[in-house]
């Protein structure tokens, strides 16, 4: 009976002690989930917060200086080189090669000979020019002496004057004859000696197009390529086009640095000899010729090269930093800053000198251009501008 007395009380206190813990646990949840559901909502709020905070904070930009073009401009150009002099030696005449004294890569002086041609031809028509020359030359002396006994017998007046006329014009006739055929057999004794191929300057046979027997064409009608080509190497001509904003700082006797990459980047001085004196309205630019030295011969024609030009400043343009330029749909701008205010500037470009721009219209010297603007960067915004290299001013914690 007392047993069953004491699990009666045991229960009895077990259920109470239940009853009093279950709440406490609801109650703990409870609060456990309103926490986690208040967090994100607190920390969206705190970021909006901040957010409100940036957008409000004036935005700290670096400015540079508009100058003045004054230390002038080192312009690069490619040019193509060729011998100072070039040219492709042609026959005068058709004929065979009869023989070849040089080939190429052969150096030769102003007047070897490169080669013997066989003029078949012209050896003939020089025979026939000569058998000629000698028929009228015999037939003017005949009408000489036919006037010296006509001119005898008109003193003894058995001929009239009128036919001792006829005779002196008789022998006119025949002594310009005899001119004329002297004058064709001296044309074909000239053609014939241009059967020898002479050098008509110092250089190198870059090329050559015939063979010993080769059958050649006369002169250099469309088609026909040079039996040979001759170019003289010590000194050699750089081909180049300057660009319409620079050709009027480029003149006669203006030295310039060519460079040959495929030399190592090799330095050559030389000087401006011609230019065209006039803008190719097609490429808009000058064609000036540079000769540059070369005596050992490392300079060949046709190589690519770059020259450097320092093209004189002209003390009126104005250079903007390249960064400071902000391409937007209505055209190239830069942004100024004025008073802690940023405003927006039209400008008109002019040449690209890679870190800095030439401005012609919309600046003016010493006015102060934001670098690297924002894309959000609009007019009369509010700017702490610190020139560049400058210090930013430290911000309180």
């Amino acid at each position: 009976m007392n047993r069953e007395r004491r699990r009666t009380v045991r229960a009895h206190h077990g259920a109470v002690r239940r009853g009093k813990v279950l709440p406490a646990v609801i109650a703990v949840v409870l609060i456990g989930l309103l926490v986690l559901g208040a967090l994100p909502r607190l920390r969206q709020s705190r970021d909006r917060q901040l957010e409100r905070t940036a957008s409000t904070a004036v935005p700290t930009v670096f400015t540079e200086l508009v100058t003045r073009d004054t230390n002038g401009t080192a312009l690069d150009v490619p040019a193509s080189l060729a011998g100072i002099h070039e040219t492709g030696i042609y026959a005068r005449t058709n004929g065979f090669v009869k023989s070849l004294r040089v080939d190429l890569g052969s150096k030769v002086k102003a007047g070897d000979t490169l080669a013997v041609l066989d003029l078949p031809d012209i050896a003939e028509q020089l025979r026939q020019a000569r058998a000629s020359a000698e028929q009228v030359e015999a037939t003017a002396a005949l009408a000489r002496s036919t006037l010296t006994r006509w001119r005898s017998m008109r003193e003894s007046k058995a001929v009239t004057p009128q036919e001792v006329d006829e005779k002196e014009a008789a022998v006119n006739v025949a002594d310009a004859a005899v001119r004329v055929a002297r004058a064709s057999v001296a044309n074909l004794m000239e053609v014939a000696r241009f059967g020898a191929l002479i050098a008509p300057f110092a250089g190198v046979i870059t090329s050559r197009s015939i063979d010993q027997g080769a059958l050649v064409s006369s002169g250099a009608v469309t088609g026909n390529r040079p039996l040979m080509t001759l170019v003289q190497l010590d000194t050699v001509r750089a081909m180049l086009n300057v660009p319409q904003s620079a050709a009027m700082h480029v003149h006669v006797g203006q030295t310039a640095t060519l460079l040959a990459h495929d030399l190592g980047n090799a330095a050559f001085t030389g000087r401006i000899t011609l230019t065209a004196s006039a803008i190719d309205p097609v490429t808009r630019t000058l064609l000036v010729e540079l000769q540059v030295p070369n005596s050992d011969r490392r300079l060949l024609p046709g190589m690519y090269a770059h020259v450097s030009l320092r093209v004189a400043a002209t003390g009126t343009g104005l250079r903007v930093p390249a960064t400071a330029l902000i391409i937007r749909a209505d055209g190239p701008q830069v942004a100024a800053v004025d008073k802690g205010k940023a405003h927006l500037i039209k400008i008109v470009l002019g040449r690209d000198f890679g870190t800095t721009l030439e401005v012609l219209k919309g600046v003016t010297e010493g006015m102060a251009l934001i670098v690297n603007p924002s894309e959000q960067l609009s007019e009369g915004a509010s700017v702490n501008a610190i020139a560049r290299g400058a210090k930013a001013p430290a911000h309180a914690p």
